[in-house]
């Protein structure tokens, strides 16, 4: 299987629909406005900004690493669940889970780590545990 390196632009969008203000991303999907068959190109934020990427010829998009999604993560939820990662040899998949006291408060698995960091991060959000822009 291939690795997925960040984010992709659905679900970017999908956390700015949530209120979480995404512009903190590593990298920045890019699309040239300009060309008829013109695709989304993965680049390095600080790049796009340093460039100063004209919005009349580009939309831009930040996007988020797998780094930038376990920063956002609250480390410990409600004093006594913490954030664990771990991969189960027998399927193959990643799990990401705020396990305390002999349970499990949530949990989220997917072949791809990224993906199941990315539904947790969807779940703190939605309830609460993330501030975001909305009332």
């Amino acid at each position: 299987m291939k690795s997925k390196y960040v984010l992709s632009v659905e679900q970017m969008e999908h956390l700015q629909e949530l209120g979480l203000d995404t512009s903190d991303g590593s990298m920045c999907w890019c699309y040239a406005l300009s060309y008829k068959n013109a695709k989304w190109e993965l680049e390095i934020y600080e790049d796009v900004i340093d460039q100063k990427r004209d919005s009349s010829f580009w939309e831009t998009l930040p996007t988020y690493t797998l780094q930038d999604i376990l920063d956002k993560l609250p480390p410990v939820i409600k004093k006594y669940y913490w954030l664990a990662i771990r991969v189960s040899a027998h399927k193959g998949m990643w799990y990401v889970e705020y396990n305390g006291r002999g349970c499990t408060l949530s949990y989220f698995y997917s072949e791809n780590l990224i993906d199941a960091a990315y539904e947790m991060l969807c779940w703190c959000i939605e309830n609460g545990y993330i501030k975001t822009n909305q009332l």
